[in-house]
């Protein structure tokens, strides 16, 4: 594709933060950010002198005919560090706009949407563990998936309406309930409507001096007791997905609760990045059997969809997923469909629902589309 403009400009995300917009030929791409980053992710700040880093990529960029990989490539080789430090949100950013501009290949296969319907942890809320997500793993289409986790997030709030405290950075209901009072609560519901449940623990945010201090349960747990915690959860509540059990460097603890579960998905967010050298450390571990992509983590869509490709080949379920701090920006909802990834995680609320809809929207235009059958069929083993 020929480039024939480029602008960058400050905006704003969700949570009120300054983050950056760019536009390649009439084409926009946005910069989501996290709250719950892993220490290993690309940088994703606005940089300063966004105008003289505009200047920047418009002499370097403008005028030439790249691919998508050959533009990503640039931006590394102008960027010069190995994470991004200089570009920050800058990369992420014009790497969507280029491929919003340059077209996608869709498929017909859809993802499953895996909803955050309550929550806590570092994205605001009573409960240590971040997200306690729902998955309609009998849906039939998309439209009857994005359905099924709408109607649960309304009976929840119907039903446990003098203890919704509001909503947090996600979309996500605030409860005075504990973790597990929670999940009980969350388990009725969720079986009425034939949808399982998943948990973001998020358990960097709160592993300290090699222990696990879940306050919101008055519990500080050794490695090992943290293991069998987790276990615990998985048997009593029938989990289908647990993201981040562990802290973002412990494979060997991930490795033998995907040992314990093969039905389950083990799912990497901190602890692989969307890093594919993270995630060949996993696969030599054996630790996790999914993995989150998030593209800001990594920074360009290239990189992004390399490590998609080395999770399919090495049989990780691939989760595409939103951002804490979020924007309008539906490109992960393309790429959902493009890359064949069973699962989008992109909430349920509030802007969110921009994903959301365009992939209604998608299914809409599509002739015949399918739900992606890979996740349906590992579900079914449970």
């Amino acid at each position: 594709m020929r480039i024939n403009s480029i602008q960058l400009r400050r905006i704003i995300d969700s949570r009120t933060q300054p983050t950056i917009e760019a536009e390649i030929n009439e084409s926009y791409g946005k910069a989501p950010s996290g709250a719950s980053t892993g220490r290993h992710e690309a940088k994703c700040h606005v940089p300063k002198h966004l105008d003289e880093l505009e200047k920047l990529l418009k002499n370097k960029l403008e005028g030439r005919n790249l691919t998508q990989k050959e533009f990503d490539q640039k931006l590394e080789e102008i960027d010069g560090s190995d994470d991004f430090s200089r570009l920050g949100a800058a990369a992420i950013a014009s790497s969507f706009a280029f491929k919003n501009a340059a077209g996608f290949q869709h498929t017909k296969k859809f993802p499953l949407p895996l909803s955050n319907v309550i929550g806590g942890g570092e994205h605001g809320g009573q409960t240590t563990i971040q997200e306690f997500l729902v998955l309609p793993v009998n849906a039939k289409t998309f439209p009857e998936a994005l359905e099924t986790n709408t109607k649960i997030y309304q009976e929840l709030k119907n039903q446990y309406s003098q203890k919704i405290k509001g909503i947090n950075d996600e979309g996500a209901l605030i409860t005075s309930m504990d973790d597990k009072e929670t999940l009980k609560a969350l388990k009725k519901i969720a079986g009425k409507h034939d949808a399982r449940i998943g948990l973001d623990i998020a358990a960097s945010e709160f592993y300290q001096n090699k222990k696990y201090r879940m306050e919101s349960l008055n519990q500080v747990n050794s490695p090992s007791q943290h293991l069998e915690f987790v276990q615990d959860l998985i048997d009593q509540f029938n989990l289908v997905y647990i993201e981040d059990p562990f802290d973002q460097d412990d494979f060997k603890h991930h490795a033998r609760l995907t040992a314990r579960n093969p039905d389950t998905l083990i799912c990497g967010d901190d602890l692989f990045t969307t890093n594919k050298n993270r995630l060949e450390k996993g696969i030599t571990n054996q630790a996790g059997n999914s993995i989150i992509i998030k593209p800001n983590q990594i920074g360009t869509v290239t990189e992004a969809q390399e490590t998609v490709q080395l999770a399919k080949k090495e049989n990780y379920t691939p989760v595409i997923s939103h951002r804490s701090g979020e924007t309008i920006d539906s490109t992960i909802s393309d790429l959902s469909i493009e890359w064949e990834t069973p699962i989008i995680k992109a909430g349920i609320a509030d802007i969110r629902i921009a994903k959301l809809n365009k992939l209604m929207r998608l299914w809409d235009q599509k002739k015949k589309p399918e739900i992606n059958q890979k996740i349906k069929n590992e579900s079914k083993k449970t």
